[in-house]
C-alpha cells in the first residue's frame, strides 16, 4: 500500500478502502465492503497504540469475509506514539506478522492486512477479532493453570528458533541490546518521571535496586543479548493472551509483537511470571513454573543450556525489567484508571519478584 492510503484514524477507515485492502483475502469472492463502522476498544489496556473494533458489512453474503475486525494503528498520544516510532516497535509488529507469525508454534490472531509505511511511519494491522474467547484480567492476576499453559508455550516458542540462522535474517527484530546506550542515558529522567507518576507505588527497596542498576543498564542489556539467543515476544503478560477453551490443540493465542526481539529467553519468561501473575501465587509456584518452561525447554530439542545457566538469565532478565518499568511508566499515557491499575500492579509485582534476586552479585559478575 502507498502512503496516502494507510488510515490515520479509525474513522478513515472506509468501506472502499477496506474493499480495497481486503481483496488479496477475499479475491476469490470480489465482495465489496458497503458498510463500516469502528469503536474504539482496550481502552487502559492497548495504551501502546489505537485498536478499533470494525463491524463490516458486505454486499452480499460471504463465508469468509470477516463480519468483525480487530484494527491496530499507531497511538493517539503524541509523545507515546513518537517515542514508539523512534524505537520501531511499530514497524517490528508489521513485519512480523508478514514474516514469521505464520511459522512459529504459538498461535496468533489472523492477520487480513499488515502494511507499514517507511516515509510516514505509519501503519495498519487488521487482525482477527478475538473478543469471543476468554480474556483474563491481568489486574487479578494469571490463574495458575493458564499460567503453566503460558510457560509451556512459551518453552515451544523458544526452542524452535533456538539459535536459528533465520534471526540473523529478520533485520527488522532488534538485538537486545540495540539502543542500550540511550537506555542507559535515558534511563534516570525515566526513573524520575515514573515516581512523579507513581509516587505511593515505589518502595523503598525497589528504589534501591534501580539505583544499583542504574549505571550497569547498557551491561544488562548487552548480557542478555549474547548467544544463545531466541525470537523474544518482549510483552509476554497476561493483557496480552486469549484463552480458547474449545480448541485443546491451540488454546493459547498471543497477541501484541511490538517489542519482538532476539535476546536470552528467559526474560520472556521472567516478564510474566514478574508481572501477571499475583505476588502470592508467584511466590507459590514460580519454582516450579520455572521448573515446567525449563523442562519444555529442553523437550523442545534445545541442548547446551544447563539449569545453572538459565537460572543466571532469569535474575539479568529480573534486573533488565527495571528499565522497562520506567521506559513504560516513565512515558506512555496513563489517562484512566485501568492503566493506571495495570501499572502500579506491574511495578508491584516487579519489586517484589527482584526481592528474591542477589542483585549485587549479579550486577558484580557483569563483564
Amino acid at each position: 500500500m502507498t502512503m496516502a492510503s494507510i488510515p490515520a484514524a479509525l474513522e478513515e477507515i472506509t468501506p472502499s478502502w477496506l474493499t480495497g485492502a481486503l481483496a488479496p483475502q477475499l479475491a476469490s469472492e470480489s465482495v465489496t465492503v458497503t458498510n463500516v463502522e469502528s469503536d474504539p476498544i482496550a481502552l487502559g489496556v492497548g495504551f501502546a497504540g489505537g485498536l478499533g473494533r470494525l463491524s463490516v458489512e458486505y454486499d452480499r453474503d460471504s463465508e469468509s469475509a470477516p463480519k468483525t475486525l480487530i484494527a491496530k494503528l499507531p497511538s493517539a498520544h503524541a509523545p507515546t506514539r513518537n517515542l514508539l516510532t523512534t524505537l520501531g516497535v511499530y514497524e517490528r509488529e508489521v513485519r512480523f506478522y508478514q514474516s514469521v507469525a505464520s511459522e512459529i508454534p504459538m498461535r496468533t490472531p489472523k492477520c487480513f492486512v499488515a502494511s507499514f509505511d517507511s516515509e510516514s511511519k505509519g501503519f495498519i494491522l487488521l487482525l482477527e477479532d478475538l473478543g469471543a474467547m476468554r480474556s483474563p484480567d491481568q489486574t487479578v492476576g494469571c490463574a495458575v493453570d493458564d499460567a503453566k499453559l503460558a510457560v509451556e508455550t512459551l518453552a515451544k516458542l523458544h526452542g524452535s528458533i533456538w539459535n536459528s540462522p533465520l534471526l540473523g535474517e529478520w533485520n527488522w527484530a532488534p538485538k537486545w541490546d540495540a539502543g542500550a546506550e540511550v537506555f542507559a542515558s535515558s534511563f534516570p529522567g525515566w526513573w524520575a518521571r515514573l515516581q512523579q507518576n507513581f509516587p505511593s507505588a515505589i518502595s523503598d527497596e525497589f528504589r534501591k535496586t534501580a539505583e544499583m542498576v542504574t549505571p550497569h543498564v547498557a551491561s544488562i542489556k548487552s548480557r542478555l543479548s549474547r548467544r544463545p539467543v531466541t525470537l523474544c515476544h518482549g510483552d509476554y503478560r497476561l493483557a496480552n493472551m486469549f484463552f480458547d477453551d474449545t480448541d485443546k490443540a491451540s488454546p493459547l493465542v498471543v497477541f501484541d509483537w511490538q517489542a519482538v526481539r532476539v535476546g536470552r529467553a528467559p526474560y520472556d519468561l521472567a516478564y510474566f511470571l514478574g508481572g501477571s501473575m499475583t505476588v502470592e501465587d508467584r511466590r507459590a509456584h514460580e519454582r516450579q513454573l520455572k521448573a515446567t518452561y525449563y523442562a519444555s525447554l529442553i523437550q523442545a530439542g534445545v541442548t547446551n543450556y544447563s539449569e545453572h545457566e538459565f537460572e543466571e538469565d532469569y535474575g539479568y532478565a529480573l534486573l533488565d525489567l527495571v528499565s522497562f518499568t520506567a521506559l513504560v511508566g516513565g512515558n506512555l499515557s496513563f489517562d484512566n484508571e485501568q492503566a493506571q491499575n495495570l501499572m502500579i500492579g506491574l511495578i508491584s509485582r516487579v519489586a517484589d519478584t527482584l526481592s528474591y534476586v542477589d542483585a549485587e552479585r549479579l550486577i558484580a559478575n557483569l563483564p
